[in-house]
């Protein structure tokens, strides 16, 4: 027993100075890998004068004590609006799955860096987030299962009316194909498609009895693309393929 227990006092002293070195980067923000991190130090090498939007916005607050009132502002899924966020403004969204979507999908974003533990992006106006704009200026429109989708440019625009539960509750699906197979992310390759499915509750927005969806497609000259719901057991509630004008 004695042996045991100083191994085990051993062992929690060993842990003990391991966290206080390295620290837990999902619990604290003075550890080693923050202190190193390539995202945090991209920011203190090119500062911004506008607002940034963050899922960390408190760690922003601790390396930059000195920022204006109000210049970090916490960033949710759940209760984010894309549209109220300015035209500018960045968007520092700290690893790869922590909002549990893809901004690079989100109509007037681009992306500004790509760093080892996080992205930054920026606002832009050269794109809409009006969803009645973006159709009235669409160069091309889809209808299956009474969605209706629209191509404006690299934008798509889904709209379903009436709209019910049910009709939001199982994935999109959004396969994109390039002309030249080289375009694709290196593990897409042997696929030959780029895989942008996504949920309702993250991108779509519902008003009353309509439901609508904004997403960007991929710069890249684009073969066709493929579009559609996926249900449980991937059984296909719908779908539709079409190639945009180039």
């Amino acid at each position: 027993t004695l042996v045991h227990s100083g191994y085990s006092a051993r062992e929690n002293l060993r842990r003990t100075a391991q966290a206080r070195d390295a620290g837990h980067t999902t619990k604290s923000f003075n550890s080693a890998d923050w202190q190193q991190s390539e995202t945090l130090n991209y920011l203190r090498e090119n500062p911004t004068a506008g607002r940034i939007y963050s899922n960390k916005a408190r760690l922003l607050w601790l390396v930059d004590s000195t920022a204006a009132l109000g210049k970090y502002q916490s960033l949710s899924v759940k209760w984010t609006r894309w549209t109220e966020i300015e035209a500018g403004a960045h968007i520092v969204q700290f690893g790869r799955y922590n909002l549990d979507m893809d901004l690079r999908l989100l109509p007037g974003v681009e992306t500004v860096a790509e760093l080892a533990d996080g992205t930054v992006f920026r606002r832009t106006a050269t794109e809409s987030f009006a969803a009645d704009e973006l159709i009235q200026r669409a160069d091309e429109r889809v209808v299956r299962a009474g969605w209706h989708v629209y191509r404006t440019g690299r934008t798509l625009t889904y709209r379903k009316q009436p709209c019910a539960p049910a009709d939001v509750q199982a994935k999109f699906v959004l396969h994109v194909y390039p002309v030249d197979r080289a375009d694709l992310p290196a593990d897409r390759k042997q696929y030959y498609f780029e895989n942008l499915d996504f949920s309702f509750v993250k991108l779509g927005e519902q008003v009353d009895d309509q439901c609508t969806v904004i997403v960007r497609v991929p710069a890249y000259a684009i073969d066709r693309i493929r579009i559609g719901q996926l249900a449980i057991e991937n059984r296909t509630l719908w779908e539709a393929e079409f190639a945009p004008s180039r």
